[in-house]
């Protein structure tokens, strides 16, 4: 869970001369239709992008809240306005600013937006050190909402649909006779985490999408005794994460089904101990299929690969 934003609260935000709305979703592409490759990179998604005039490469991470999120570690941004603070999943502290001068994005030369004002930077040295040199920062949630997009890790690209088109149109992207299960969601943090009730065995879990999350369980001691005992969680020590020699808790999950519905068994999950039993369902998940975002419908459809 490196990279995911974890908590910005409007109680945080103190810059009360930003536009907020160049952070919410201004970012509009003049055809319907696109497609976005992709580097797979230690089971995140990158896109390649330049901020001005520094080129490097854009997380995608629908757990980010902001259309872009600019690291100003490795893109010179000034710090003129405070907007808030907040941590990322992993724990590391991260303070949001914004730059009177306006700045200009670009996604793989095909999405380009110059005098973009008020957008949002912060200190992601954090992840140039563990995960990419060139790390531009994040584009998330407000950016990709407003599309049907369809992730495929085999192509390692990324399909946009606008919702402007008919739902006839739309419905047509989606091969129906590829669909193993669609998945009908709720959605916390302002709609951009998509939730959906699962069963390990006969444990009830709640499963959490997220791109910018490899894949993670949450689940308390008890959950974990009862999983293990059924054979449906089987824990390893590891010494080595994504080629960093950093000790963790692996574990592999099996037998979990949505409304009878069988998926795929999950390995190499990192492993926590806490208050709540919740899957968090990222690459190591995402990975075994072809998956339709739908946030208009709140629908999540896997396809075969």
């Amino acid at each position: 869970m490196l990279a995911v934003i974890a908590s910005f609260s409007d109680a945080d935000a103190r810059g009360n001369n930003v536009d907020k709305t160049s952070s919410a979703n201004n970012y509009s592409v003049n055809k319907s239709d696109f497609t976005l490759p992709f580097h797979l990179i230690d089971g995140y998604i990158f896109i390649d992008g330049q901020v001005n005039n520094k080129k490097g490469k854009f997380m995608f991470d629908t757990g980010t809240p902001f259309a872009f999120l600019v690291n100003n570690h490795f893109v010179p941004l000034a710090k003129d306005v405070f907007f808030a603070e907040g941590h990322a999943a992993s724990g590391q502290p991260l303070v949001l600013y914004t730059q009177k001068r306006a700045i200009s994005v670009n996604l793989t030369e095909q999405i380009k937006r110059g005098k973009l004002k008020s957008l949002l930077h912060t200190n992601f040295d954090f992840i140039e050190k563990a995960v990419l040199k060139d790390f531009l920062g994040m584009t998330g949630h407000a950016f990709n909402k407003d599309y049907l997009f369809i992730i495929n890790f085999d192509n390692q690209s990324i399909d946009f649909h606008s919702f402007k088109q008919d739902d006839k149109t739309l419905s047509a992207y989606i091969d129906k006779e590829s669909v193993i299960a669609t998945l009908p969601f709720t959605a916390k943090d302002d709609g951009r985490k998509p939730e959906i009730d699962l069963l390990i065995g006969n444990e009830k879990m709640t499963g959490v999408f997220d791109t910018g999350n490899r894949s993670g369980l949450i689940i308390t001691e008890e959950m974990k005794n009862r999983l293990e005992k059924a054979g449906n969680l089987i824990v390893e020590k590891k010494d080595y994460l994504y080629g960093i020699n950093t000790p963790y808790l692996s574990c592999a999950l099996k037998n979990l089904t949505f409304n009878n519905q069988p998926l795929e068994d999950i390995h190499n999950v990192d492993l926590k101990i806490g208050d709540a039993n919740e899957l968090w369902l990222g690459y190591q998940f995402l990975k075994h299929y072809v998956s339709a975002w739908d946030y208009k419908n709140k629908t999540i459809t896997l396809l075969k690969r």
